[in-house]
């Protein structure tokens, strides 16, 4: 019976992906429901000419408390920072002019606890902040559900020694049922960005099921989009006298599809040193459960990064049918980035408050299936495709990729890699 069984384990290990090779695609029932949009007036319910905050909370008194309400804002200087947890509020341009920030900070808030929130139509124009830092549209906080950013143009924004973001998702939440959920980011444009250490769109921490589709961002000096775990953002754990991010500071389930990157590099960030630096336009760092399809990436330093900064497992990342060509660096990095896994090392500080970047990039990445890209880069600095540390139970079927440990379980030794070329 035992070798039965044991026949039946190797007939099975040679179908279905291999068993304990590739990723478990991410289904569609993780997608963001957006039904509840028919919910609104197609028509704002109240026009924001003076303050947008005092508007928001006018909605109780002309729609009633508890009820969908549309706020129309014209173009103007912004001189607040306009905080939202009134939930089914929506804030929709009215006449397509910018709405320039007149001042640093956060320029629309959506906070703790807030549901069905939608920002559509808005011109947001930054400026020039100097040290400081500037941001267009942030959502923080835990149990935010329900919240939709589309057809936005977000620009000119500039920071020195500062950070700025058009779009970031920051989920502070301990628990699972804390987590920010059911966002989508579409059909935005975000361009002429210098956003210092961050990026023109992030998801961060404990959000899962969201969808980054269909964006044009271009003109940007670093990371265009962001998928993070392990920074904490959320609380973080202890376990055996060491620190580590918690168990929900990982953005999971979610989409990243049909995103077109141009002209990013990272040569007047003076956060780099004005330098070209290993910023890749589509990153997925430390995130589990990522669908990567569809996206354009032209003239960036990297186009493609899967790898894991922080003392985390980034898993189960699928990535087909994207493009990329003209990349600096080359198309598509994928592993921890330092030798030493924090597993394997428990002199490794895993404590996101207590480390810096040269303390970063010894975690783990495992279960990817990467095929079908049309990764075009010719004459980068480095291989086109470049494999580093601690990636195993990896199937990646693109040109120039060597099998690696292929003939066991996926698992490989110390910071070896295991890699399978076919599916």
């Amino acid at each position: 019976m035992r070798s039965l069984a044991l026949a039946a384990m190797m007939v099975l290990g040679a179908g279905q992906l291999y068993a304990g090779w590739g990723a478990t695609p991410v289904k569609d029932k993780y997608r963001p429901k957006t039904n509840w949009l028919n919910s609104f007036s197609d028509s704002p319910d109240i026009i924001a000419d003076g303050s947008i905050n005092s508007a928001v909370e006018q909605c109780d008194d002309i729609v009633g408390k508890g009820k969908y309400c549309v706020v129309g804002i014209p173009g103007r200087v912004l001189n607040e920072h306009v905080e939202i947890f009134r939930s089914k509020t929506k804030l929709v341009g009215t006449d397509k002019k910018p709405l320039r920030a007149g001042k640093s900070g956060t320029m629309f808030y959506i906070g703790d606890n807030t549901r069905y929130v939608a920002i559509e139509d808005l011109k947001i124009e930054g400026t020039d902040v100097g040290n400081r830092s500037l941001f267009g549209i942030i959502v923080e906080g835990k149990s935010i559900n329900h919240v939709v950013i589309h057809n936005n143009e977000i620009y000119n924004f500039s920071t020195g020694n500062g950070d700025a973001h058009a779009i970031a998702l920051y989920g502070t939440g301990e628990k699972a049922s804390q987590a920010i959920r059911n966002i989508l980011i579409s059909g935005n444009t975000i361009h002429d960005m210098r956003t210092g250490s961050s990026e023109s769109i992030a998801v961060n921490g404990n959000v899962a099921r969201w969808q980054i589709s269909n964006n044009d961002i271009y003109d940007i000096n670093n990371i265009a989009i962001d998928i993070i775990g392990g920074e904490g953002t959320a609380p973080t754990r202890s376990k055996n006298g060491r620190t580590f991010p918690g168990k929900y500071d990982v953005a999971r389930y979610g989409f990243v599809e049909d995103n077109f990157v141009e002209n990013m590099h990272t040569l007047d960030n003076p956060a780099y040193d004005n330098e070209e630096s290993w910023a890749a336009a589509v990153y997925i760092d430390g995130a589990h459960h990522v669908e990567i399809h569809d996206n354009v990436i032209e003239d960036t330093a990297w186009a493609y990064e899967i790898g894991a900064e922080n003392c985390m497992k980034t898993r189960h990342i699928t990535m087909s049918g994207n493009s990329a060509q003209n990349s600096y660096f080359g198309d598509l990095v994928v592993g921890g980035y330092n030798t030493r896994g924090y597993l394997a090392d428990r002199s490794i500080e895993c404590d996101p408050a207590a480390t810096g970047d040269s303390d970063e990039g010894h975690g783990y990445v495992r279960y990817i299936s990467i095929y079908e890209n049309d990764l075009l880069s010719t004459s980068t600095q480095e291989e086109d495709i470049l494999i580093q540390y601690r990636t195993t139970h990896a199937i990646i079927e693109e040109e120039g990729v060597d099998p690696v440990n292929d003939n066991d379980n996926g698992s490989a030794r110390g910071d070896e890699n295991a890699i399978r070329t076919h599916r």
